[in-house]
């Protein structure tokens, strides 16, 4: 049964051995061209490789521009390794949170020119990326956010004049100025997370007699509290001399001759139990005609709670 294939498998045979005999012939007489073909084409790849083979590193995102479709606005290439046609252009932008520092010069409200250092934190909204380039560029920081934060910052700061720069807090400053910004700079696809002000310079001459103005507030205030700390001092003496004059008023009117007699005969007790060598002197003080009885006791040599005879 497999007989009558033979013939067809033989014609076959013959067919791709004469089509390689072609091939081989072929090669051998364009060997150079061929040579050259592949170093040309191993040439270019290596050539064009940074441009064929692109890699996005951590915290960055790609946009790519198509030199027959333009800029992909709707498509964002995330980390890693791609390959692209070396006509087109990816562009890689760092979607991290970024800061500068930059100095304004800025107008009061009554048009003193001060100067205000201050740091912008900021990002590209990344889902927005391919819009941002193909409205702004990568040079988006020096065309939209330097700007728009410049011009928050003289809006806010042209509502105080240069004292109540000193009174304010640089955080009340900083969040009208980061509201505003924000505002702004949204519809340009770019993020404004904070905004730092580390220092606000004034010149001179206005510095110097608002520290003199600050210094003699403070010196008032002093005066003030040392004025009012007198009068509580005052008024303390005085309850304190009215509460004695009550205490006095009110022993007094308890003392009596029989009442100081008596404290007088318990302390010369108490006296008299002591060891120590003395000489006690008792009396009213009034002589004989007060109704007194004055003693003299000899205690040394006595002992402790003896009678002792007057002398």
């Amino acid at each position: 049964m497999f007989d009558r294939f033979k013939p067809q498998s033989k014609r076959l045979e013959a067919a791709a051995a004469e089509t390689e005999d072609v091939a081989r012939r072929w090669a051998g007489e364009h060997e150079i061209r061929l040579v050259l073909a592949a170093l040309v084409v191993g040439f270019v790849i290596v050539f064009y490789w940074s441009s064929i083979v692109i890699s996005i590193g951590s915290g960055q995102a790609g946009v790519l521009w198509s030199r027959f479709f333009g800029t992909e606005v709707n498509s964002v290439y995330p980390e890693g390794i791609h390959f692209i046609l070396p006509i087109d252009i990816m562009t890689i932008y760092n979607v991290r949170y970024q800061k500068i520092d930059r100095e304004f010069d800025v107008l009061t409200k009554d048009g003193l020119s001060i100067k205000v250092d201050l740091s912008i934190r900021f990002k590209p909204i990344e889902k927005l990326l391919g819009r941002l380039h193909q409205s702004v560029g990568p040079d988006y920081v020096e065309t939209v956010v330097v700007p728009e934060v410049g011009m928050a910052l003289r809006a806010v700061i042209g509502q105080y004049r240069p004292e109540e720069l000193y009174a304010t807090s640089f955080s009340k400053i900083e969040e009208d100025v980061v509201q505003l910004a924000r505002e702004q700079v949204r519809s340009r696809y770019v993020l404004i997370d904070d905004v730092l002000i580390y220092k606000i310079t004034l010149p001179p001459i206005v510095s110097t007699a608002i520290q003199r103005k600050l210094e003699q507030e403070q010196a008032a205030l002093e005066m003030q509290y040392r004025l009012e700390k007198t009068r509580q001092e005052a008024e303390r003496k005085k309850l304190e001399a009215q509460g004695i004059k009550m205490y006095q008023q009110t022993i007094a009117s308890g003392l009596t001759n029989q009442v100081l007699a008596y404290e007088s005969i318990q302390a010369a007790l108490a006296l008299a139990n002591s060891p120590n060598s003395k000489v006690i002197v008792l009396g009213g003080g009034g002589g004989s005609g007060s109704g007194g009885f004055p003693f003299f006791f000899n205690m040394e040599g006595a002992k402790p709670g003896a009678a002792v005879k007057p002398k």
